[in-house]
Formats: C-alpha cells, structure tokens, sequence
C-alpha cells in the first residue's frame, strides 16, 4: 500500500526526523567534550601526545557529524521525492504518454510570469489537458506563482494536501534558519 502524504503527516515525520539527526550529532558533540577533557587531563600523556590525542579525536567527530548530514540530506531528498511521485500518481510509461509529459514540461518552463500561466492553465483545464495542466501548476509552485498553484489545487484536489506537504518540505529545509540550526549543529566541536 502506498503512503499518503499530508501536510500534517509530513510536518510531524520531518520534524521528529531531524530532532533525531540533530540530538544524535549533539549526543556526539558531548561525548567529545568529556573524552577531551580526559585527554587533557591525563598526566600520563605528553604535551605532544595530547595534542595529537586531541586532533585525532576531533577528526573522528567531525568525520561522524559528516556522517549524520549526510543521512539527514540522504532523508531529506527521499522525502521530497516519495512525495513528488505521490504528487505526479501513476504514469503511464508508453512512448506516446512519455513524449506528452515531456512536451508539456517543456512548454510550461517557457512561460514567464503568472498571468500567462493562469491562462495557459485554464485552457488546458478547459480542454481536459492533465500533462499540461500538472506541467503548468508544477511550475507555478516552483516560481511561487500563488494564484496558479491554488487554482491547480482546486482543479485537482486529490493533490493538493500532497503539495501542500511537498511546499512545506521545501520550505523548511531551505530556510535560512534551518540551514543555521544545521551549521551550528553539524560543525566541528569547539575546544
């Protein structure tokens, strides 16, 4: 059975996903400072051989924080794309059907503001033309074109929690906060 994405469920599934990535890579961060204090510590070391002690830990960190992004980017990107094939549904894969998509994406990237995508996109709902109409209202979301994405919406309402959960994703995995939260989270420890 396939999974149904919706604002709420993708809201609640990426925020619990990246506390764990982030409590992970905070856990880490801790266990560096008291292993790092111990090597400090420790009487029985040189001068020389703590601080290459202390290197060494710190580029096993770093090294596992990179491990923990990489995981977290690796989900992100699952995400949005389980979710954009939710969005797109099933497809035929014929050649004919192929070619329809393809042109219709490509009519779609050449219009340029948000008045000719509205009428680009009722035309293609008046003339019962899906590929266009989808082609056009994934464009629309991509250039933030609000008033063409909601009137997709409401054409096909089967989709719209789905865009809504996929325009919710996007945002909040490219805002500047959060890719604050990630900088301070995923940096090298300081001493």
């Amino acid at each position: 059975m396939a999974i149904k994405h919706t604002p709420l469920s993708v809201q609640n599934e990426l925020t619990g996903k990246i506390e764990g990535f982030h409590d992970r890579a905070n856990a880490i961060k801790q266990a560096y400072h008291v292993k790092s204090n111990a090597i400090r510590q420790d009487d029985r070391l040189s001068d020389a051989a703590k601080i290459a002690d202390q290197a060494e830990l710190k580029r096993a960190v770093t090294e596992q924080l990179k491990s923990i992004r990489d995981e977290q980017e690796a989900y992100i990107s699952n995400l949005k794309s389980s979710i954009e094939t939710e969005l797109r549904g099933k497809q035929a894969t014929d050649a004919n059907s192929i070619m329809l998509r393809r042109d219709a994406s490509d009519r779609a990237r050449k219009v340029d503001d948000k008045r000719e995508a509205m009428a680009v996109l009722q035309d293609a709902l008046n003339n019962g033309d899906d590929e266009m109409a989808h082609a056009i209202g994934t464009r629309a979301r991509a250039k933030v074109w609000l008033d063409v994405a909601e009137a997709w919406k409401d054409a096909f309402p089967s989709t719209a929690g789905v865009a809504e959960a996929l325009t919710w994703v996007e945002d909040n995995t490219t805002s500047g906060t959060f890719n604050l939260s990630n900088s301070a989270t995923y940096s090298a420890p300081l001493d």
